[in-house]
């Protein structure tokens, strides 16, 4: 009997230890927490404040000074339930987990937000690893993401393995694919970046997980692209599998940057919820 006591203490000390290690984020500790068997990945996104904001509404988001839209306030509020690890960028805290980020991100920056955030995604993974989802994916059910992204070089969603989604992925720290990632997104920054992610893909071979389009919400179930127009219409979007469902990827840039949403960015809470948008009978779903 005691030596079952002793066992089962030293298995509570052991559990105890690789949880402590989860929460340190220093190199050494990283390349430890790679055999940690309670090691869970970060999660990155990032929010700013769109062009297109009333300046006079004050919606705050996670206790910070940064005004956003309501969609993209209950799209934080649904990752936080999923994932535990959630770290929100934003314009005032991006540099501590990109440390040698060559460009300044903030609403009146000349570069488009969308190559911005793909570029703080390379930096963000290469020094901390872990999964990174543009501002506005709607968390449907993580599934097992997060221990894909702890035993492979990188983790893919989209169409094509070999075309993915640039708005998810996954890394791990300093692995050899996000280091190619990286380099190739900061010498063609605004050239072209659009194939970079193929490229990479296409002419190395890493350890590669893939999820196809049912898992990132981006084609329905004609095979059809969803485009903003039916996330803030009133009918149903069928979707391929819905089983498969995980991260629903919405087009977040058009959203904040094209005035014809200026609407849909300025609703209250109370607005959006009396809406019989597609949008926002899901979001209730989920909350």
């Amino acid at each position: 009997m005691d030596k079952i006591y002793q066992i089962i203490i030293i298995l509570i000390g052991i559990f105890i230890f690789c949880k402590v290690l989860n929460n340190v984020n220093t190199p050494i500790i990283k390349k430890i927490n790679k055999y940690n068997p309670f090691a869970t990945s970060m999660i990155f996104t990032y929010m700013e404040e769109p062009t297109n904001f009333n300046n006079e509404k004050k919606i705050q988001l996670l206790s910070k000074n940064n005004d956003v839209p309501i969609f993209f306030k209950l799209c934080i509020k649904l990752m936080k339930r999923q994932f535990n690890n959630l770290v929100v960028l934003t314009p005032n805290n991006y540099r501590e987990y990109a440390k040698d980020f060559p460009i300044e991100m903030s609403p009146k920056s000349e570069y488009p937000l969308r190559n911005r955030v793909e570029l703080l995604s390379a930096y963000v993974l290469d020094q901390n690893g872990g999964l990174f989802i543009s501002p506005g994916t709607i968390v449907y059910d993580k599934k097992d993401i997060l221990s894909k992204v702890n035993s492979f070089d990188v983790v893919t969603f989209g169409e094509s393995r070999l075309n993915p989604n640039t708005s998810i992925l996954g890394s791990q720290a300093n692995s050899d694919f996000i280091k190619i990632y990286k380099k190739d997104l900061t010498s063609k920054f605004l050239t072209n970046t659009g194939n970079i992610l193929s490229n990479i893909l296409q002419n190395n071979e890493f350890e590669h997980y893939h999820y196809s389009d049912e898992f990132d919400g981006t084609k329905n179930e004609r095979n059809t692209k969803i485009v903003v127009n039916d996330y803030l219409g009133k009918s149903n979007i069928s979707y391929k599998n819905v089983d498969n469902l995980a991260l629903i990827s919405v087009p977040y840039e058009e959203i904040l940057r094209n005035k014809e949403y200026y609407w849909f960015n300025n609703l209250s809470e109370e607005q959006f919820y009396e809406t019989d948008m597609f949008v926002t009978r899901l979001i209730k779903k989920l909350l």
